[in-house]
């Protein structure tokens, strides 16, 4: 006669804990390997729209556009029934606008690894209209619009093209950029203490959105090649990254 084995109650909590075990061992790992996973991704997006850069610039008469300063696509944030796709040059686009006939895919404009970009609280907009700002997540050097980059940057792979960043538009030394510029630290309007982080993002990790790769961002060069750069306060960032001009490092 067969006698069948019935777990008893010991041998069941046994197995559970072991699966608990196990759990927490590889949980951290699986976490590990789904954000290296989406910075390969991002590094991906980077280096084609390092190379939309370059193919605009070479049909443009070496010149890159003059970006505004925001970050829609269209017009679907006022709620309109016929949605009215933005130009390059119009006051509200993104600076990805004038490049997309290089890189037709809205989606590699975006790092998979963004939780929230600049969503502009201060001109009526705010969180509310994040999906709205959800293809603009790479922040563009303002130095390098609008100008003949060949002629401009002579050690195009010293100059930063684009970051993953917060920002749409890089357009202040201190405030903006990784390096300090002229003052004793970086980033200044993300950090405690300046007017947005004791208002609209407060409670915000917006640094950590600078720095979206465990504590690192991805940056597009004029050469085209893609590296990390580790979170900073900006004392080893020199200004000539953004500015192209070793001259401006003096004021550090």
């Amino acid at each position: 006669m067969n006698h069948r084995h019935a777990f008893t109650l010991i041998e069941l909590l046994v197995v559970i804990a072991v699966i608990a075990l196990l759990m927490a061992i590889l949980t951290p790992a699986l976490g590990k390997a789904r954000d290296q996973a989406k910075k390969i991704v991002c590094n991906g997006h980077m280096k084609g729209l390092g190379v939309s850069l370059r193919m605009y610039v070479d049909d443009y008469d070496g010149k890159t556009h003059d970006s505004p300063n925001y970050g829609l696509w269209d017009n679907a944030y006022e709620g309109a029934r016929t949605v009215i796709k933005f130009g390059p040059n119009d006051d509200n686009a993104y600076w990805g606008i004038a490049y997309y006939p290089y890189a037709p895919n809205k989606k590699t404009f975006r790092c998979p690894a963004a939780k929230r970009v600049d969503d502009w609280p201060e001109a009526g907009w705010g969180e509310l209209y994040q999906e709205y700002f959800k293809y603009c997540t790479y922040g563009l050097n303002s130095y390098v619009k609008n100008k003949k980059i060949d002629h401009v940057f002579k050690k195009q792979d010293e100059v930063i093209a684009f970051q993953d960043h917060i920002e749409q538009l890089l357009d202040n030394m201190n405030s903006d950029m990784f390096c300090t510029g002229t003052g004793s630290i970086n980033l200044t309007q993300w950090r405690p203490g300046s007017s947005l982080k004791e208002g609209y993002w407060r409670t915000y990790d917006t640094i950590g959105e600078c720095f979206r790769h465990s504590r690192e961002s991805l940056t597009c060069w004029l050469d085209g090649h893609v590296s990390g750069i580790k979170e900073t306060t900006g004392e080893d960032v020199p200004n000539h990254w953004y500015t192209g001009n070793t001259a401006d490092d003096k004021e550090l």
